[in-house]
């Protein structure tokens, strides 16, 4: 049994059956087949507001292409190419329909029922950061982007707040995307023109986090943001000096002991006592 209860017996038949039917078309067109080829069937469910809305999607793809599907809000296949024409026309003319139809039923409404509980209850943080887009002009505002990526379920409540108060007119933008992994992100545009001294804070609401989220954004004028890398250039450059310099101070003082211990053994030499090979590097 295939998941949701779609016998896979009859899911080999139908595609056989298409296999035989598009090899035909093939043949009534005087064309060759491809040597090698790739049929794909593909089942979704749409859900709306839980199962209140339930929307069933059966595509067939032939290589990668999709050929013709079956849609439970029209009730019958449609050919989306001159090759899935015949397919869909062979499947509109069967007993199949009805039991595609009754799929909603047992394949998406059962499947939501076996599933639901796992997915209510998984709960993934989003993490959030905060971005500037900047236009052309200088005299045009400052778009600035809250982004929450990567939480689940997707209800979340996202404020900008400048200097402590919320700003609600500025906001222009929200966009909720789906992922490909079950999760989902959000990005929220503020429109602003900030000022040197300014704090912007974007305010994330999850049900997966027992407190807020909440990221800072500070307003810099073109002359700190300047002097702020001239310093960080500056004290890299005075670092590497003092590394330099002490590197230097080391060597010498290492080559004036081993001057010194060379003449106190000359020294020692003279009155009687044994002479040493000294080696300094």
């Amino acid at each position: 049994m295939a998941p949701g209860g779609i016998p896979g017996a009859r899911n080999c038949c139908s595609g056989a059956l298409i296999i035989m039917i598009v090899l035909r078309t093939h043949r009534a067109h005087c064309t060759d087949p491809p040597e090698h080829f790739l049929l794909q069937q593909k089942s979704e469910c749409h859900y709306t507001n839980g199962t209140q809305r339930v929307r069933f999607l059966k595509r067939l793809i032939w290589g990668q292409q999709e050929i013709c599907y079956y849609d439970s809000d029209l009730g019958f296949y449609v050919a989306r190419t001159e090759l899935g024409r015949p397919i869909a026309e062979y499947w509109n003319r069967l007993e199949w329909l009805s039991y595609l139809w009754a799929s909603v039923e047992k394949f998406c409404s059962y499947n939501y029922r076996r599933f639901k509980s796992i997915i209510t209850d998984r709960k993934v943080k989003p993490r959030v950061k905060i971005s500037t887009l900047k236009t052309e002009s200088s005299h045009h505002p400052t778009l600035l982007v809250c982004s929450a990526a990567g939480f689940y379920p997707s209800e979340i409540a996202t404020k900008w707040f400048k200097n402590g108060q919320e700003e609600t007119t500025g906001v222009v933008s929200r966009q909720l995307l789906r992922n490909g992994d079950w999760t989902f992100q959000s990005h929220v545009m503020l429109e602003t023109k900030p000022r040197w001294g300014d704090v912007y804070a974007c305010q994330v609401e999850h049900i997966s986090l027992q407190t807020p989220i909440t990221v800072q954004w500070v307003a810099q004028s073109a002359s700190a943001k300047t002097k702020m890398f001239v310093g960080i250039g500056g004290f890299g450059l005075g670092l590497s000096l003092i590394v330099v310099g002490l590197l230097i101070y080391l060597k010498n003082k290492e080559g004036f002991l081993c001057l010194g211990t060379a003449e106190s053994q000359d020294a020692g030499s003279d009155s009687g006592s044994s002479t040493n090979l000294l080696l300094c590097d």
